[in-house]
């Protein structure tokens, strides 16, 4: 009976050490990198920046392209790459773009900067729609409202 009660009472303190673990894991505060002035700044970023590359229009490809991207403890992205093709023309102008962005605000796990992993995913639709709304503006037409339009 002695010894059962040894072997619970050991049992019992092998565990503490993992629930305090994960009780630990739960206080993080964790917060993702920015990109300078939010999500709409980075939004008005990268319409204002991407074109609509002309093979992509004579091929009438359009879709949406995922670049995903470091941010290191600095804050400047690194490793820009395509994580959901499109067209090789539409992945280069969405790696292009988000490569010009640079610097963000870095993330940070209790208060301490770490590198984080982003991904943005760039609706190629959207581009040639404000293209065109560009082109229409600048031939005299009537400008509309760009708040009615879903931008990403």
């Amino acid at each position: 009976m002695k010894k059962l009660i040894s072997l619970i009472i050991l049992l019992l303190f092998m565990g503490a050490p993992i629930n305090h673990v994960y009780a630990q894991s739960k206080k993080d505060k964790i917060v993702m990198p920015e990109y300078p002035g939010g999500q709409s700044a980075m939004h008005k970023f990268l319409l204002s920046e991407l074109t609509y590359p002309e093979e992509a229009r004579a091929n009438h490809e359009i879709g949406e392209v995922l670049v995903g991207f470091s941010v290191g403890m600095d804050g400047y992205i690194s490793g820009v790459r395509v994580l959901k093709s499109v067209s090789p023309s539409l992945d280069a102008e969405a790696v292009r773009v988000v490569k010009m962005m640079k610097y963000w605000s870095p993330g940070k796990r209790n208060g301490v900067p770490v590198r984080a992993e982003m991904s943005i995913p760039i609706n190629f639709k959207t581009v040639m729609q404000h293209d065109k709304f560009i082109r229409d503006d600048n031939s005299g037409g009537k400008r509309r409202n760009g708040a009615d339009r879903d931008i990403f």
